[in-house]
């Protein structure tokens, strides 16, 4: 399959080609002519032209354009899901179910908030202007819907930097926005694996806002490129960062609870910002879930495709591969006893796999409990009491999501503690559409998603 970039409305030819692997064979699965640089300054130039028309547009044309989007992620959404799957290396229910469904909410949402707007005569909104997504690999359809929508709604053109691990993200997109018939250059979408594509999006003057995902590292970079140039223009800036999400169970493992705090662990293998990455159980259940995780490990076998049902998918980062070995060794050197899988992988399965490993007893002070870590290494602690949780938890430099599978007269107590920004109860974040904010180094900037807010809106009050 040839991918290309969706500009100015039309499939264009970019010079930067790459090959996309079969995440499950690592056989080339697509050949991807990526935007060049010129490519990137032509998007911009096309989206300010559309802008000047667009931030004129009725609430009733955005509405129109929003539910085109919209029927159509409805009425393709199990194709989508396989072609995002397949790139992300996901259980395609998966996908379907808190990927393209929950992309179709964004819409539905952004639709419900236009319907629902009253004027006043004592506050305006206005468009920004240009915004820029540049979105990570991991649900990307989901992840630039929930910036799309409401950036669409509020009036403002946008350009979107998919990313090379799912650039057929990039073409579910151009496939969208055509059967919607949206204006010319309204929405464009760019996929690139230069540096420089991604630097001029973002530093460009005429660019007003940028909304980043992606890992720390990469935030750093967009943080630092957007404050150089603010002497001569401030943009308005979301990052939504890294995670180090913790699991909390306050009971034995039954067979219902042990497999929703499972999935939430192994499904994306540590590489999603929804995972989680360390549980703390009881010293009284200790043994209990032990045994539970090493049996879980033993009996678990690597999936062949997106349709299997195991939950052991390949690694899609290479970075994963090439910080393991440290990783694992660090954790030995923290005196952590490892739980580890031992069912063989074939020589061509090494190429993709990585063994998801639970480490036990790690010294509290160690790094890998408070450094976001993509790759499938996770924490097993142990606490005697529920309120010992928030002092071990609290070291993590990440803030977005904890979840906590308990009855509900429990978890005030331990919720009040965390230095967190969400705290689900006997529920996986995932399954809670909409985007997630973050506190510490998990978020910074406007984490504002709504159409008339602080971010996609420009807000002007009469006093």
């Amino acid at each position: 399959m040839i991918i290309q970039s969706f500009i100015n409305s039309a499939f264009q030819k970019g010079a930067a080609a790459f090959t996309k692997k079969n995440p499950y064979t690592q056989a080339e699965q697509h050949q991807v002519e990526g935007a060049d640089l010129m490519q990137a300054v032509q998007s911009i130039q096309g989206a300010q032209k559309a802008f000047a028309e667009w931030k004129t547009s009725s609430l009733e044309d955005r509405i129109t354009l929003l539910t085109k989007i919209k029927d159509n992620l409805v009425q393709e959404k199990s194709q989508f899901a396989k072609l995002e799957a397949q790139d992300q290396a996901l259980p395609v229910q998966f996908v379907e179910q808190h990927g393209v469904e929950a992309a179709i909410d964004s819409f539905e949402s952004a639709i419900t908030q236009l319907k629902n707007h009253k004027p006043s005569e004592t506050q305006f909104f206005s468009p920004n202007g240009l915004v820029v997504i540049v979105a990570s690999w991991n649900l990307s359809l989901r992840v630039i819907s929930e910036r799309l929508a409401p950036a669409l709604a509020a009036g403002n053109s946008v350009i979107i930097k998919v990313s090379s691990s799912s650039p057929v993200t990039a073409m579910i997109l151009g496939q969208i926005l055509q059967q919607a018939q949206a204006p010319s250059g309204l929405v464009q979408v760019l996929v690139s694996n230069q540096q420089d594509v991604k630097d001029i999006l973002i530093s460009h003057p005429g660019v007003k806002a940028v909304s980043f995902v992606g890992n720390l590292k990469n935030s750093a970079e967009v943080l630092k490129k957007v404050t150089a140039q603010s002497f001569n223009q401030f943009k308005k800036i979301q990052i939504a960062s890294g995670s180090k999400n913790s699991a909390v169970a306050l009971s034995a493992p039954t067979d219902q609870q042990f497999n929703e705090i499972i999935r939430s662990f192994m499904i994306g293998q540590g590489q999603l910002s929804w995972n989680s990455n360390r549980l703390f159980i009881l010293e009284k259940y200790e043994q209990e879930w032990v045994d539970r995780i090493t049996k879980y490990l033993a009996d678990l076998r690597p999936a062949t495709s997106i349709e299997d049902d195991s939950m052991w998918t390949p690694c899609l980062k290479t970075e994963s591969f090439e910080q393991f070995t440290e990783i694992e060794n660090l954790a030995i050197q923290d005196k952590a006893h490892l739980l580890q899988v031992s069912r063989p992988l074939s020589d061509q399965q090494k190429k993709s796999y990585l063994k998801p490993t639970f480490t036990k007893d790690m010294s509290n002070c160690s790094t890998l409990q408070q450094d976001q870590v993509t790759a499938p290494l996770f924490i097993l602690s142990v606490v005697k009491y529920p309120f010992d949780v928030a002092k071990y938890s609290n070291v993590s430099y990440y803030g977005q999501s904890a979840h906590i599978w308990a009855e509900e007269s429990k978890v005030a107590k331990i919720a009040e503690q965390l230095d967190i920004a969400q705290i689900f109860v006997n529920k996986w974040s995932a399954e809670r559409h909409g985007p997630n904010k973050g506190v510490k180094q998990s978020g910074f900037g406007l984490q504002d998603y709504q159409v008339f807010g602080d971010f996609f809106s420009n807000v002007k009050n009469l006093t």
